[in-house]
């Protein structure tokens, strides 16, 4: 292989990868705009930041503060840097789908239990939330 070919080889990967990442850049540490969620994104991490900005389904800011959002909570704790505050994914899942579990006195509604979320939707604002 020649050195040409193969930095054209290198090159379309680095493309490529900026191709397949691009969607998850556009809403880790941060929520999406409505713009983006307006784009009707396919990537877990944009979808579940949508959810979570949408007054409709998750309406999260309402409650906590989420970088990228203009309207702050003050109900709930800052989300951020939630992989210190939970050991995996399945941890933060549980608390999204009832936060009761953890604390029966919490105001945070149960999205799971009481079906304001599905299950593949929880699985994405999780997915989202571990970006923060």
């Amino acid at each position: 292989m020649s050195m040409k070919t193969a930095l054209r080889a290198v090159r379309g990967l680095v493309v490529g990868a900026a191709v397949v990442l691009a969607p998850t850049a556009m809403a880790a540490g941060r929520a999406p705009t409505p713009k983006e969620c307006a784009a009707h994104p396919t990537n877990p991490v944009v979808k579940g930041g949508c959810i979570v900005i949408d007054r409709k389904t998750g309406n999260c800011m309402a409650c906590h503060v989420i970088a990228g959002t203009k309207m702050d909570g003050n109900i709930g704790p800052r989300l951020t840097n939630l992989r210190a505050r939970f050991p995996n994914k399945a941890a933060l899942y549980a608390q999204v789908y009832d936060a009761a579990i953890n604390n029966p006195y919490t105001a945070m509604p149960p999205f799971g239990k009481d079906h304001i979320l599905t299950k593949a939707q929880i699985r994405e604002v999780v997915d989202f939330l571990w970006t923060l």
